[in-house]
């Protein structure tokens, strides 16, 4: 069993971006990614989504329109035969077709992109996925709840691994053990991105070494990998005593993500393994205690950088040899999402911001160690949402 998102809750996301684009002077925008779609009309058919700056809404469906009729609390949704009907159908329900038309163009196919350039010669195409990224960063307490039992969903999941561990030869595996219980659980198996080309199956699992390995992976860490046609995570080496495991798999909730990560161990783990992760807590411990709305990102990024520095930890830390320039990004409905904690972002920390904080170390040559939670920010700092405890767990 599933729920529809409320007409309250679409409407409320109508209106904030509709401010956004009334104060950018945007005519309207055409939503076709998916989950910018789902986000603001409540299904993920196959349909274009035009937003006037004020007005209502009309959702044009290709596919199915059954489906989106019974998922989405949009007034106005109408068979869409293909993309030379585009014009005409804003224009009747507008009254008037668009001088500026946004769209979102970090993620829109060049072809799309074209098309639109034919079918609306008159009209300037501007960039509106700033906007919509913007309004997607500040959630609603639906969003946050969502969020929570997606905490609550992976704390119920670290519980089970030293079981997996104990059965589990290989990093395979145990992937395969987590994962069962992941779709068990209400799971659909898919953790959405937004930058182009990034991929991601549950997030990774790696043991020893392989935790290591360089990859195409946008985040710290990467893993071996089944092979050349997918690079990270899990491979199929065998786990053994005495190495860490991390398991950094982001649960799903009826589309909202909660991104965590924890180290296990077959065995005692060496000192220097305990120390890095150690260090790493106390970065999270100082970027959630100084986490406060109006603190600019950059600073609290900083502010690790000072932290892994005076404990003689800069390198391997955020990933080896190529360390990624961020120490925490947003979750939502991607796993993506605003705001970065990371070099150069000036974002101010704004309550209603669910936020992954992920500091870890990689050792060359032995593995990673670290911590990953999803954090809430509020009034009053910010709020771990997480419970599993974030120490290694050596079994």
């Amino acid at each position: 069993m599933y729920r529809s998102i409320t007409e309250e809750e679409i409407s409320k996301r109508l209106n904030r971006f509709q401010n956004k684009l009334t104060a950018h002077e945007v005519d309207g925008a055409l939503i076709v990614q998916k989950t910018d779609l789902y986000y603001l009309s409540g299904t993920d058919q196959d349909a274009h989504l035009w937003v006037p700056a004020s007005g209502q809404p009309i959702l044009m469906v290709r596919k199915s329109m059954e489906r989106a009729r019974e998922d989405s609390p949009v007034q106005s949704i109408v068979l869409l035969p293909g993309f030379s009907h585009l014009p005409e159908l804003i224009r009747k329900h507008t009254g008037k077709g668009p001088k500026r038309l946004g769209l979102e163009m970090d993620i829109l196919p060049a072809a799309f992109y074209l098309s639109y350039q034919r079918l609306f010669p008159d009209a300037e195409l501007v960039d509106i996925s700033p906007l919509i990224r913007s309004v997607r960063m500040i959630k609603s307490q639906y969003e946050i709840s969502c969020i929570t039992k997606g905490a609550e969903m992976a704390d119920r999941m670290y519980e089970k691994v030293p079981g997996f561990l104990s059965e589990a030869v290989t990093e395979t595996d145990l992937a395969l053990r987590v994962e069962a219980f992941y779709r068990g659980m209400g799971h659909p198996g898919l953790v959405r991105t937004r930058n182009f080309n990034m991929e991601c199956i549950y997030g990774q699992v790696m043991s020893g070494k392989n935790g290591a390995v360089p990859s195409n992976s946008a985040g710290p860490t990467g893993g071996k990998g089944l092979g050349p046609f997918y690079s990270q995570s899990a491979g199929m080496d065998r786990i053994g005593q005495h190495e860490p495991v991390i398991i950094d798999y982001a649960a799903n909730v009826e589309g909202y993500i909660a991104d965590q990560a924890r180290i296990f161990s077959i065995g005692r783990l060496s000192d220097d393994f305990h120390k890095a992760h150690n260090v790493m807590l106390e970065v999270q411990e100082a970027i959630a205690e100084e986490g406060k709305p109006g603190i600019r990102a950059e600073d609290l990024y900083n502010m690790a950088l000072e932290i892994v520095e005076k404990a003689g930890l800069k390198q391997g830390f955020m990933g080896y040899p190529d360390p990624v320039p961020f120490v925490a990004h947003g979750v939502g409905l991607d796993i993506d999402e605003w705001p970065v904690i990371g070099r150069k972002s000036d974002t101010r920390l704004r309550e209603g911001m669910t936020i992954a904080l992920e500091p870890k170390i990689v050792i060359p040559g032995k593995g990673v160690v670290g911590i990953e939670n999803t954090w809430l920010v509020t009034a009053h700092g910010m709020k771990k949402l997480n419970r599993f405890p974030d120490a290694i767990y050596e079994c």
